[in-house]
């Protein structure tokens, strides 16, 4: 019987343990899902926690329900891939689990390394989304200062939320373009509109270069003042696949082939944020739950296939429109090319609103129906390119 470990119950790692569990034959593979938190974090909604709202939330356990699974909690803190073995850390001590193969699906953490002072600042990972929902209220009473830093979409989302939640609190956002740069033209003025409406202050073009008790500097040598500051500055992976010796690229993700296994050990798949594409494979994957999931639905094929000795499949992927909270009354759907090109054509206001929700109740909504059928499913325009080394180790897989 073949061990598998699903490490991280993110949206990645939670669609593959899921499909695993449905799809392999009883009796042919033990599986183990490894997470630090008992709890599922759906990262979609943290910026609501963080505004003091209360959306659902889900143990890991219940999710599993019905399923083979076994589920260990606890913060892998060592793997070592020539002895196929991972370190736990439980509540009872150190735990060593064996795998046969394994889904490296650790996702992502917000960056706390690229500003000094960072240690001033929130960010909006699970445990600080709930540090925030206890602050902001106080803050709030007293008039305070908000001040958000990064113009990405967690920032945007984070910024709006807390305004419209809280509108007693001067919130600002400082970014280093300008406000919507990643946006359509239409998109970014929406943005601004909304901003504008909420009395959000945005510093455009703010390079953060220093974040004291109580203030930031920019590299202008301006100071923007706060009582509350959170970073939304970008993710980047865990370090266990760079301390493991597997290879990974100057980010510290996973590097897989177009089947989505590691290039340098290949009875470990890759999926989610934690992982990316080898270059040959022209397959860039931006952050997101909407490409973590659909790459964790190859993953998991690929390796049920490869223990029935079928083929594997590269992975293929298109892009579909950004969908972006700006409060609860207000959205952006900004629709994209196949390659997550922007594209002039949005959809704002309350039917934009509609849509993100309904968006993220099909994903809350696939997790739980992946136990009996198979109901996510993403276009595939684009497919990654098989170099000649992943073409032979396919074939030699698929022979053995």
């Amino acid at each position: 019987m073949n061990n598998i470990v699903i490490l991280g119950a993110g949206f990645a790692g939670m669609m593959a343990a899921l499909r695993l569990s449905r799809k392999l034959p009883k009796g042919t593979a033990a599986i183990t899902l490894v997470n630090a938190s008992d709890m599922f974090v759906e990262r979609t909604r943290l910026h609501q926690f963080a505004a003091a709202q209360h959306p659902k939330t889900r143990r890991i356990k219940d999710m599993l329900r019905g399923t083979r699974m076994q589920f260990v909690q606890g913060r892998a803190t060592s793997l070592r891939p020539d002895q196929k073995q991972l370190t736990v850390e439980t509540a009872t001590g150190d735990q060593a689990i064996p795998y046969d193969h394994l889904v490296y699906a650790l996702g992502s953490r917000t960056d706390r390394d690229r500003i000094p002072g960072l240690n001033n600042a929130y960010t909006l990972d699970a445990a600080d989304a709930m540090r925030l929902a206890e602050v902001l209220p106080s803050v709030a009473a007293e008039r305070g200062r908000v001040l958000v830093i990064g113009g990405g979409l967690t920032g945007i989302e984070a910024a709006t939320e807390i305004a419209e939640s809280f509108p007693a609190a001067y919130v600002a956002l400082a970014t280093r373009e300008a406000l919507g740069a990643h946006l359509s033209a239409p998109g970014a003025a929406h943005v601004r509109n909304v901003f504008d409406r909420l009395r959000i202050a945005a510093h455009d073009g703010a390079a953060i270069t220093r974040i004291d008790e109580h203030e930031v500097v920019t590299a202008s040598g301006e100071r923007l003042p706060f009582d509350v500051c959170i970073n939304c500055t970008g993710n980047v992976p865990p370090p266990l696949a760079r301390e493991a010796g597997l290879a990974v690229n100057d980010a510290g993700q996973l590097v897989m082939d177009a089947f989505m296994r590691s290039v340098s050990h290949s009875e470990i798949y890759g999926a989610g944020d934690a992982a990316a594409f080898e270059d040959s494979a022209r397959m860039p994957m931006r952050m997101a739950c909407a490409t973590a999931m659909p790459m964790a639905v190859q993953a998991a094929d690929n390796l049920v296939a490869h223990l029935a000795g079928r083929k594997l499949q590269p992975f293929g992927y298109s892009y579909v429109p950004r969908c972006i909270s700006l409060g609860r009354h207000d959205g952006l759907l900004q629709f994209v090319d196949s390659h997550d090109a922007m594209q002039p054509r949005i959809i704002t206001g309350r039917m934009a609103v509609m849509m993100k929700e309904g968006i993220l109740r099909f994903v809350a909504s696939s997790l739980d129906a992946e136990k009996r059928f198979s109901l996510y499913r993403s276009p595939r325009t684009q497919v990654a390119q098989t170099s000649t080394r992943a073409q032979a180790a396919a074939v030699s897989f698929t022979n053995a």
